[in-house]
């Protein structure tokens, strides 16, 4: 039978879910129950479950709280979660915890065994090889491997350990690591690691798994970029046919045996940063394309730049050439701040978001745009590549920008002016629209005023101005009506409503 922790708060609900579901019919004994995550860690350790049924909120230590300490801990459980919140940010953090279902209270009871069923053949096929694993480990490779890669790991000293790997001279280590599905692994892990054993001849290479990664020894380092890039080739081919991501790093030539575990810590170090890197390559430093924000030639300074003002105005006015560099100007930023996964798919899909709702403030059209194209929210947390996400973020936004807008180059005035009539309350300057249209701001202002017949600036004060008139006749205030127009200080506001009309913001409203 498969052990199972229960935890929640509610002792109804332990209750109802010991009492309700026929866990031994599907193959489970419920062998203990937990009010909080404190006292869900003190019986995993006595008790060794496989599966963790959790809320996620509960007092003290909540069921997210409960998972990131399990995995701190390296533990080899699987997790459902129940929540009675309906909540897209506890549903994403969940996932970020690689759990294995969300579901939500009241539970459905056959939601409930048919996770169960698909999980107990995962785990079984855990268990099994677990089992199998054990009793073969004094006598297969992995042992020597540990005591190679992992000096100190087993009573084996390297030099013995390579004589027995039969490795002599250089060597190289190749470590991967499997995405694994949310919902079990219907033994497509177990199929590839079969296949890279087969991959390459002992003569050549040794296989091996040291979770959470598995990896290649190579007897001969690799000799040059096509090498890598041609084993990436090989390793994505085996991989790919069982619907399965993957990352691949590396370690690096070691010239003698005593260096391998070198090469092998390298690799390792390599996929802590691999969500950096991009696809079909072993990574190595991918994060420094990130590290800093691209220093494009343009005719802002860097600081004056506001990136998600030029996202919104580039979508709205059909500036598709300039959303993908201007994503990746963001995102570049974000990793600037924070080198961290999930602080940086927050705030891009938060900037998505935003850019979106700000649409649909002044442009009807877009909510029926949104309803026939799904936000790329899953799939950016989901995904396992920073490049993959930049191309998805901007494909979307380039989609939507393209639906917005059906007119092509030559029609930039008349974007701009209709631009002005909706946004007249936003800081546009000429020069970010310069940037958006891929114009120097001096042509681009000659253009305005050619066809137009007054400086850009002039035609927005002019705006405003009559709207502010609009406002002050409804009976608003002269401050409240300054920061309507897109004016933050009132004395300018004054100065620029005289300019205009003649008389004060005050004057003018008395006299309506």
């Amino acid at each position: 039978m498969i052990k199972v922790l229960i935890v929640d708060d509610e002792p109804k609900l332990r209750e109802g879910l010991r009492s309700l579901i026929p866990w031994e019919e599907e193959g489970y004994t419920v062998v203990a129950t937990a009010a909080n995550g404190f006292e869900a860690l003190e019986k995993f350790h006595s008790f060794a479950p496989s599966l963790i049924v959790a809320d996620i909120r509960m007092p003290g230590m909540d069921g997210l709280e409960l998972i990131a300490e399990l995995r701190k801990q390296n533990a080899n459980c699987h997790v459902l979660i129940l929540s009675g919140y309906a909540d897209f940010e506890y549903a994403k953090r969940a996932i970020s915890c690689h759990i294995d279902g969300y579901l939500l209270k009241p539970v459905d009871e056959e939601e409930l065994i048919s996770y169960l069923q698909e999980l107990r053949v995962t785990i079984e096929r855990e268990e099994q090889f677990s089992r199998l694993q054990t009793e073969a480990e004094v006598s297969n490779h992995e042992a020597w491997l540990r005591g190679l890669l992992q000096p100190g790991s087993e009573d084996i000293a390297v030099p013995e350990a390579a004589s027995r790997l039969g490795l002599q001279g250089e060597s190289e280590v190749i470590l991967l690591q499997l995405m694994r599905p949310h919902k079990g692994e219907d033994g497509r892990e177990e199929r590839v690691r079969s296949l890279l054993e087969r991959y390459l001849p002992p003569e050549r290479a040794i296989f091996f798994s040291l979770p959470p990664f598995l990896g290649l020894l190579l007897k001969e380092p690799l000799k040059d970029e096509a090498a890598r890039a041609a084993l990436w080739q090989d390793l994505n081919r085996i991989i790919a046919r069982e619907g399965l991501d993957f990352y691949a790093a590396s370690g690096g030539a070691a010239l003698e045996p005593e260096q391998a575990a070198a090469s092998y810590t390298a690799a390792r170090e390599l996929l802590e940063q691999a969500f950096f890197g991009r696809r079909e390559i072993l990574v190595s430093g991918a994060v420094e394309q990130w590290a800093e924000a691209v220093k494009e030639p343009g005719e802002l300074a860097d600081s004056e730049r506001d990136e998600e003002m030029e996202l919104l105005l580039a979508v709205e006015t059909g500036s598709t050439e300039v959303l993908s560099p201007l994503v990746r100007q963001i995102i570049c930023k974000l990793v600037e701040t924070r080198y961290d996964e999930t602080y940086i798919k927050d705030n891009l899909i938060r900037i998505v978001s935003s850019t979106i709702a700000r649409l649909e403030a002044v442009n009807p059209d877009v909510r029926t745009l949104i309803s026939e194209n799904a936000s790329p929210a899953s799939e950016v947390y989901n995904s396992y590549y920073l490049s993959d996400i930049l191309s998805m973020v901007a494909d979307y936004l380039e989609h939507i920008a393209k639906q917005l807008n059906t007119g092509g180059r030559g029609d930039e005035i008349k974007r701009i002016t209709d631009l002005i009539q909706r946004r007249y309350n936003e800081n546009l300057k000429l020069g970010m629209l310069a940037q958006i249209f891929n114009y120097n701001s001096a042509y681009l202002g000659k253009m305005f005023k050619n066809q137009i017949g007054e400086h850009f600036n002039t035609y927005l004060d002019k705006v405003r101005i009559e709207k502010a008139k609009q406002f002050l006749t409804q009976g608003m205030k002269v401050y409240e009506v300054a920061e309507r127009v897109g004016y933050m200080n009132a004395d300018y506001f004054n100065a620029k409503f005289r300019k205009y009309v003649g008389v004060s913001p005050s004057a003018f409203r008395k006299e309506q």
